[in-house]
């Protein structure tokens, strides 16, 4: 056998173990401001990536209120 035909085996057996992708239809649905939280993290020097989802979640509470 060569190289190429044992990577594709080793591939095929890759893709028996992983999962398969997910669609658009399955992520969950959230309507989400992200001016008015990137405005936010801005204002109180926090980077918008390492904001978790409660912290986000409060802030559209908090404007939406």
């Amino acid at each position: 056998m060569n190289k190429q035909i044992m990577n594709f085996s080793v591939y095929r057996e890759y893709l028996k173990t992983m999962e398969p992708p997910m669609r658009s239809s399955e992520l969950p649905r959230r309507k989400m401001n992200l001016s008015v939280i990137a405005k936010y993290a801005k204002e109180h020097s926090i980077c918008f990536s390492d904001m978790t989802e409660a912290e986000k979640d409060a802030i559209l509470k908090k404007i939406n209120c």
